[in-house]
């Protein structure tokens, strides 16, 4: 079995939502590294290269099946 793939998009209500690369609407992007530092505010890696806070994300887990699945 293998683990689920996590994904991110920018909430519309984050100064960083001009970010999401679809004029204003959230594009979905995969989690590519998180960061250990427990101080680093900015843990969160995505495909378009730069990093946010868990405050300005919305997650969604890819089940091996393919189905995305919001997290709250």
């Amino acid at each position: 079995m293998t683990a689920p793939t996590l994904y991110a998009t920018i909430k519309r209500r984050s100064k960083y939502a001009y970010q999401s690369g679809r004029d204003g609407h959230p594009a979905l992007m995969r989690v590519t590294f998180l960061a250990d530092d427990t101080y680093d505010a900015y843990a969160f890696h995505l495909d378009n290269g730069n990093r946010y806070r868990r405050e300005d994300l919305n997650f969604f887990a890819q089940s091996p099946d393919g189905k995305l699945l919001k997290l709250t």
